[in-house]
């Protein structure tokens, strides 16, 4: 029980059916809108040159302050994330509900110290820090409130000695019999 092979093996296979196949060549078809054929290297600069020319530094200036407001809100998109996380790991002293504490407060101090990495991308030597100090500000605001939150959850787990009961060792004590001596039953 032999099967015979499919009829487009068998034209594959046949040097005449792979002759008479026209074959489109993309040099036939029409090039897309605002598509410019370049030939040669010496053309390709000439044409980046002349592109280069049409890009304004006030348009490379206004995309680089878009990108720090862009890097800027990032941390208060995660602001609703994280106290969502505060409220659901809950006051009860636990190692993960101490360590999203901890991590809601060392996250931010470190942000803080790298404002200058956080930026970089968009410091060059167009854009000066006098430009994007709205930025700036607004990411380390943003990073303090993370940081509030942190603080709110060491607070609400009793963490933060901010009691009277949590400093009576420094309280001096107070005699309240003045010096008479008394009975104790």
């Amino acid at each position: 029980m032999t099967t015979e092979p499919f009829k487009w093996a068998i034209d594959l296979t046949n040097p005449k059916y792979v002759k008479s196949i026209s074959v489109v060549s993309s040099n036939s078809l029409p090039s897309p809108d605002g598509f410019k054929v370049i030939d040669g290297k010496d053309s390709l600069a000439a044409h980046k040159k002349n592109f280069n020319a049409h890009v304004k530094s006030e348009d490379i200036v206004t995309l680089q302050i878009q990108k720090a407001w862009q890097i800027a809100l990032a941390p208060a998109k995660s602001i609703p994330m994280n106290f969502f996380m505060s409220y659901m790991s809950g006051t009860s002293l636990q190692i993960i509900s101490i360590m999203t504490a901890l991590m809601l407060l060392s996250g931010p101090i470190k942000a803080i110290f790298q404002v200058k990495s956080s930026f970089k991308p968009v410091l060059g030597p167009s854009v000066t820090v006098s430009k994007i100090s709205a930025p700036i500000a607004l990411y380390i605001v943003c990073q303090f409130a993370l940081m509030y939150i942190g603080f709110q959850k060491l607070n609400s787990m009793g963490l933060l000695p901010n009691t009277r009961s949590d400093w009576l060792t420094w309280e001096k004590h107070v005699d309240y019999n003045n010096g008479i001596k008394s009975f104790a039953f």
